[in-house]
């Protein structure tokens, strides 16, 4: 259920060169399905006026609540406030907003998780639920260029819950892992492995979301995206974050709302073109 939760931080520190990871306490806990989020905000923030969106990354329950962590970039006003957020601080936040991951889709199906950039996040839930359930995962990360002597910790969660042997880094400049985009890695796997059934969850960028949907549309397979989308209030009024979709009916117009309705789609459900 959304509520407006005063959350404490425990930790706020640079990850890598590009991520932050930040870890906040709730002094209860709260039922969260893989791909929600929050809308974030300091305490003392007046301007600038909206939150900021935070893909719930992991989550941990114990005797006196429960741990959320986030990974984040600094891109605007609102990230670099919450990066200048020390431990013992706190924030506001809204949530669990959207729907989830529809981790039972196909329980006999590998599989295969895609990733690039910042879209990273969405997906660790998923991949914990998905190994509990006992499936056969893969997690395919895409990075512009990694520093090759630098560590990725986010890349070493995934390690405590997936086999390492099924996460493949790709890197656009061949500085580390597969040499290509993340999406060429996943059509070089399905090529070489011919998986008789899988089933594609996507998050990042929507040129690679698009890429995706093209791959699973030409090998008959299903895949769910997370879509990426500017949001205000995060619940639905605003309207600010909706895109067009192919099925319509008297009471379901084309456009969806990607914090309400979303952020997960069927990636046959979306008019790509649009976006």
């Amino acid at each position: 259920m959304m509520r407006d939760h005063r959350v404490r931080i425990l930790s706020n520190a640079p990850e890598t060169l590009t991520y932050w990871r930040l870890r906040v306490r709730l002094s209860e806990t709260i039922a969260i399905r893989p791909g929600q989020f929050v809308m974030a905000r300091t305490r003392e923030q007046w301007e600038p006026i909206w939150r900021r969106a935070l893909v719930i990354y992991r989550a941990e329950e114990h005797a006196e609540g429960m741990d959320l962590e986030f990974l984040y970039k600094v891109l605007g006003r609102g990230t670099a406030l919450l990066s200048r957020q020390r431990p013992g601080d706190e924030l506001e936040m809204l949530g669990p907003l959207g729907n989830g991951f529809p981790h039972d889709a196909d329980p006999d199906a590998e599989a295969l998780l895609i990733s690039g950039g910042i879209g990273l996040p969405a997906l660790y839930l998923l991949a914990e639920a998905l190994a509990r359930d006992g499936r056969a995962v893969r997690l395919f990360h895409g990075e512009p260029t990694v520093e090759p002597e630098r560590p990725l910790p986010f890349l070493d969660d995934f390690a405590r819950v997936l086999e390492p042997e099924a996460i493949t880094l790709a890197t656009e400049d061949g500085s580390r892992g597969f040499p290509g985009l993340v999406t060429e890695a996943v059509e070089a796997y399905l090529e070489r492995t011919r998986p008789g059934r899988a089933v594609l969850y996507a998050c990042g960028p929507t040129p690679m979301l698009r890429r995706v949907a093209e791959i699973a549309a030409q090998r008959r397979l299903p895949a769910y995206v997370s879509l990426e989308a500017r949001m205000a209030c995060g619940f639905g009024v605003c309207l600010g974050c909706a895109v067009k979709t192919q099925f319509a009916s008297e009471h379901m117009p084309h456009y969806r709302r990607v914090c309400a309705e979303g952020p997960i789609f069927r990636a046959e459900e979306v008019i790509w073109d649009e976006l």
